[in-house]
């Protein structure tokens, strides 16, 4: 009977122990947006893998030069279906036009849609916003 306890309790430990692990939550802060010079570096520090991911990058119309007065935007690049390993990055070119026409590659606007892959499933997720509250080297 006291075999019986103790191999009980043993199975017991071990399924409560194999059963108590924690997984890493997806945290969309550590994917990290870095410009340098005429290019915006996308680097996944996550922890999980990337995939379809599309990235938008736009400004907003200049009313006076376009006399356009809503809140269109330009877009300025669009990149599709790519990947993101964990711990990898991504260099996204930036047209030399934008300097000319006096356009601040930190005033654009990105979206950055995609799945992040958690063992056989794809989570979507989007980042967005104004190149300039997402950088971390303003």
């Amino acid at each position: 009977m006291k075999y019986l306890v103790l191999i009980g309790s043993i199975i017991l430990l071990g399924v409560i122990i194999g059963c108590s692990e924690e997984k890493e939550a997806f945290d969309d802060e550590n994917i990290n947006i870095e410009v340098k010079s005429n290019t915006i570096e996308i680097k996944n520090e996550s922890g999980f893998d990337l995939d379809n991911l599309s990235l938008k990058i736009s400004y907003p119309y200049d009313a006076e030069k376009s006399n356009n007065t809503s809140a269109e935007r330009e877009t300025v690049k669009f990149v599709e279906d790519f990947n993101i390993r964990s711990d990898k990055t991504r260099e996204i070119s930036m047209p030399l036009k934008l300097k000319e026409d006096g356009i601040e590659t930190i005033n654009l606007e990105i979206d950055l849609k995609g799945n992040v892959v958690e063992g056989n499933e794809k989570v979507p997720f989007n980042i967005g916003g104004s190149l300039s509250g997402l950088v971390i080297n303003p």
